[in-house]
């Protein structure tokens, strides 16, 4: 018995048949349209009927079959479109613009990859 007297122990280690860590990443995508789209604090902004994709490198590759350019290219934007959020005196309009066009070229990149599996739309911020 603890300490306490409460009978429960703390143990670094789970349990036999307890899961430990993150919960596992999705297999697949729920339904046949990813959308290009960006949140706030969001890295890689790519979204599927149920939310947000995983942004792991591994599955971006592995499950869409995403070159890993393209996935630095969605990175980046995601973080250009951050930095400008974050930063009122660089919230012009035109910036919002220019990113929103990055966006939409972003997202025919990902249509380019993806070819006929899914259906990519883009949603401007």
């Amino acid at each position: 018995m603890d300490d306490k007297g409460t009978g429960l122990f703390w143990s670094p280690v789970p349990p036999p048949g307890a899961e430990g860590g993150d919960p596992p990443l999705p297999a697949q995508v729920a339904g046949d349209v990813i959308r290009v789209m960006w949140d706030y604090g969001v890295r890689i902004g790519l979204w599927d009927a149920e939310g947000q994709l995983p942004e792991d490198e591994a599955w971006l590759r592995d499950v869409l079959g995403l070159s890993t350019a393209l996935i630095a290219d969605l990175r980046r934007w995601g973080a250009e479109m951050d930095a400008l959020d974050v930063a009122p005196e660089r919230r012009p309009d035109e910036g919002y613009d220019a990113l929103n066009a990055r966006g939409r070229d972003l997202a025919a990149s990902v249509q380019g990859e993806l070819g006929e599996t899914y259906r990519v739309t883009f949603v401007p911020w």
